[in-house]
């Protein structure tokens, strides 16, 4: 026991790698600081763009000015020039605005262009008004869509437009429309519409057929008992929207 105590601690011995400092996190500390002031690289190089070839040719035209010609041939882009801009202060700076060519991009700015081919908008919704997730849904119930170019420059013809004066209102979709507007079976307008009683509009053929296969409810799948009532409120509305769209045909002859 006395020799066990009279020996020495074990020593401590230290790797190589303790002593070296870390070389990836140094890298990434240098990459981060470059980045800070890094610049856009995917156009034509500062000294070989049109700028710089504009600028070049400036300078050779005011050696050579008031001198005889010299017969050296010094580039397509160096000939010279007798006529010299005085319309404006910048007419005869390199500025990028009188000079042909184009126009070199801020190297400090970096654009970004993203495509959205999967805009995430409820495909039942869109079609045929109703989602049978309700608020809970993840894509957007969103029902607008785009005008062809036409259509607007005839809307501005007519001075129903937005730009001389038209109303806003008109185009907005109120929230406490909550009828659909399409089947949700056929995924076409509603032929002598009728209603379950869990709310739910179909057409009267769609909904005898379903019920054929099925006496619950196509969406909720609710028991129907086989009761279809006809939906007035849907029947009202269309016949209103048929009104609609006849006095807009009648304006347009």
């Amino acid at each position: 026991m006395k020799k066990l105590l009279d020996q020495k601690p074990f020593c401590q011995f230290h790797s190589d790698e303790d002593k070296i400092p870390n070389s990836r996190t140094t890298l990434s500390v240098q990459q981060q600081r470059e980045n800070a002031t890094a610049t856009y690289e995917l156009d034509t190089e500062r000294d070989k763009d049109a700028q710089a070839i504009f600028e070049k040719a400036q300078k050779i035209n005011e050696e050579l000015q008031g001198q005889a010609d010299d017969k050296v041939y010094r580039g397509i882009n160096n000939y010279a020039q007798y006529y010299k801009k005085r319309d404006t202060a910048a007419g005869n700076a390199s500025s990028g605005l009188v000079r042909k060519g184009p126009m070199r991009a801020p190297a400090n700015l970096r654009a970004t262009v993203r495509w959205d081919y999967q805009p995430d908008i409820c495909k039942d919704y869109k079609e045929t008004g109703f989602c049978g997730f309700g608020d809970s849904c993840k894509f957007l119930h969103d029902r607008s869509d785009y005008k062809h170019g036409w259509q607007l420059e005839r809307e501005e013809l007519e001075g129903g437009g937005t730009k001389d004066g038209g109303d806003e209102s008109d185009y907005e979709i109120h929230s406490d429309d909550e009828l659909p507007f399409k089947c949700f079976i056929c995924r076409e307008s509603f032929t002598d519409p009728v209603v379950t009683k869990c709310k739910h509009y179909f057409c009267e053929k769609c909904a005898l057929t379903n019920y054929k296969k099925s006496s619950r409810c196509y969406i909720c799948n609710t028991q129907t008992s086989g009761v279809f009532n006809p939906a007035k409120e849907l029947e009202a509305k269309m016949k209103r929207r048929e009104e609609e769209n006849s006095d807009d045909d009648d304006e347009d002859d």
